[in-house]
């Protein structure tokens, strides 16, 4: 490892940290560590150790909370803003482009850390420090065709461009095979000391471990905190670790780098095979408070209101001062809402407009023309069924695909990897798709209205009704004053219903997602939740239009 300056100070210090969960587990208790700068560490540990939840501490310490965790520390110090994650699997944003992953890092950056050399920086730049093609920074080429090995790297080149000092790597050798693990810990070494980084490796990788680590802890199962292993202080001819052994700048010796992996894999087995069922202690569970409960009860009521709060305040900012971010968002949000189901909306529309009013030319019985209950009825069933019908089922459809994909992004740790760039989740994923779910419902109800003029005009084709258009269009366009309120009833719930659905799904989408079910629960909570805001406006309205 590259040696500190004196007295230069850790980029991370943690002291006497201790994590309780919500059932009285204590799975971290007084944790101490500190990161030098320039220096790799690495933490090992069995499953349930608290690897992921230490994690936590660092990027989602809030949300740790609201979980219901204890977390309690004597010291936590850390650079502001100069903490990035490397997730696992990468965590790559699938509504962006390999470029435009690394861009968007790029353009995060704090600027004091850029430098010079910034201007010159781009995402071709970046992937060949990674040590891949710089081909994969061709404008459209989407991270899902990535291998594994690829898209660990260019997670790794993503949070390298962020210009972070302290890079955190949680497991960054999953699902990678030998060969590429020693390329992964390789790359780790060479930016450490190229760009003069600290890293955190998180791993059950004895390979990689070995490879990367200045110093290696054990996240004990027996203690619950961290214990430094090989500082040749144990006594009885104890070995002490002599450093990274996939280092560029050191000679290879493969011998030595063997026997290294056997003594630390033979370390964490004897470690997990001693303690590996021993149960955590526990304490008594902190008791929620009457207002934690009360907050509990009302959030799902109030998280639509507060997103539609937040939304409303960051989309100017968003729209004109991150134009590219906020058409980025946008343009994956009005595929799945607007795009992609608008044949099934306009079919759907006019097969109801068709029926509706077939069924209504029939009603009249022997000696009532159908022509004359049509011009009676006109548009009337356009003005009343368009907007509850057209709700509904986008809420069903489009709703349930943005709600499934910002519900994966949480569970993939997607939208944790963007803060951990600097990007403000509310300001990025919450600002343009509450706005642009909403102007897509919006589109939304005018085709499903033209579709139901449109099933209508079939009906009275078939019955030789004249001036169809006209008489059809004339409750939304020109109505009699007696159907005024009727029209205005339809756009005010039309509108209504538009930011209400957007705040609803962009709420529980972007809801903590701990597993996969949650993002059905998402789902389903959302279609159940908007669906019964339709019944309540239309019951509301009819009796204030009937008073």
């Amino acid at each position: 490892m590259s040696a500190p300056a004196p007295g230069a100070a850790p980029r991370l210090s943690v002291r006497g940290l201790r994590v309780v969960l919500p059932d009285g587990r204590v799975i971290i208790d007084e944790l101490t560590l500190d990161v030098a700068p320039g220096e790799v560490v690495v933490m090992l540990g069995g499953s349930g150790a608290g690897k992921s939840t230490f994690s936590r501490v660092l990027f989602e310490r809030d949300e740790l909370a609201r979980a219901g965790y204890d977390v309690v520390a004597a010291q936590v110090v850390l650079e502001h803003g100069q903490l990035g994650l490397v997730p696992q699997r990468g965590a790559l944003f699938d509504h962006l482009d390999v470029a435009g992953n690394l861009e968007l890092a790029m353009r995060y950056a704090p600027p004091e850390a850029a430098g010079d050399a910034a201007a010159s920086d781009t995402p071709a730049r970046w992937l060949e420090r990674v040590g891949l093609d710089a081909a994969l920074a061709a404008p459209g080429t989407p991270v899902t065709r990535l291998s594994g090995g690829q898209a660990q790297r260019v997670a790794v080149a993503r949070v390298l461009a962020s210009r972070r000092r302290l890079l955190f790597l949680d497991e960054p050798s999953v699902g990678l095979d030998p060969q590429r693990v020693r390329t992964l810990a390789r790359l780790i070494r060479e930016q450490v000391r190229a760009l003069g980084v600290s890293a955190i490796v998180v791993t059950h990788d004895v390979a990689l471990a070995a490879g990367v680590a200045d110093r290696l802890f054990l996240l004990s199962l027996e203690h619950r905190r961290l214990e430094q292993i090989f500082t040749g202080e144990g006594g009885g001819g104890a070995p002490r670790w002599p450093g990274p052994q996939d280092d560029p700048a050191a000679p290879a010796d493969e011998a030595e780098r063997g026997r290294w992996m056997v003594a630390l894999e033979a370390a964490l087995v004897e470690h997990i095979d001693a303690h590996g069922d021993r149960p955590a202690p526990r304490v008594a569970p902190r008791r929620r408070g009457l207002l934690d409960r009360a907050a509990a009860a009302v959030e799902p009521f109030a998280a639509p209101m507060r997103v539609a709060a937040t939304a409303l305040a960051f989309a100017p900012g968003q729209l004109f001062g991150r134009t590219r971010d906020f058409a980025q968002v946008g343009a994956r949000v009005l595929r799945q809402t607007l795009l992609r189901p608008l044949p099934f909306y306009a079919i759907v529309s006019v097969l109801i407009g068709y029926t509706v009013l077939y069924v209504i030319s029939k009603v009249g019985g022997a000696g009532v023309r159908p022509d004359a209950l049509i011009r009676q009825i006109g548009g009337s069933h356009v003005v009343a069924l368009a907007p509850p019908l057209s709700a509904i089922l986008f809420v069903a459809a489009s709703g349930s695909a943005t709600n499934a994909w910002l519900g994966s992004m949480g569970l993939t740790r997607q939208t944790l990897a963007l803060e951990a760039l600097g990007v403000d989740s509310r300001r990025y994923l919450w600002a343009p798709a509450w706005v642009c779910v909403g102007l897509a419902y919006l589109l939304v109800a005018a085709v499903f209205a033209l579709g139901m003029i449109a099933g209508g005009l079939l009906v009275c084709r078939a019955h030789g009704v004249d001036g169809a258009w006209a008489l059809l269009t004339a409750d939304l366009l020109d109505p009699r004053p007696e159907r005024v309120e009727y029209t205005v009833r339809a756009a005010f719930l039309v509108w209504m219903y538009a930011w209400g659905i957007a705040a609803d799904v962009v709420a529980k989408g972007c809801a903590a997602k701990p597993e996969a079910d949650a993002v059905t629960r998402g789902m389903t909570a959302s279609v159940v939740a908007c669906t019964l805001w339709v019944v309540a406006w239309e019951l509301v309205t009819v009796l204030v239009v009937l008073a």
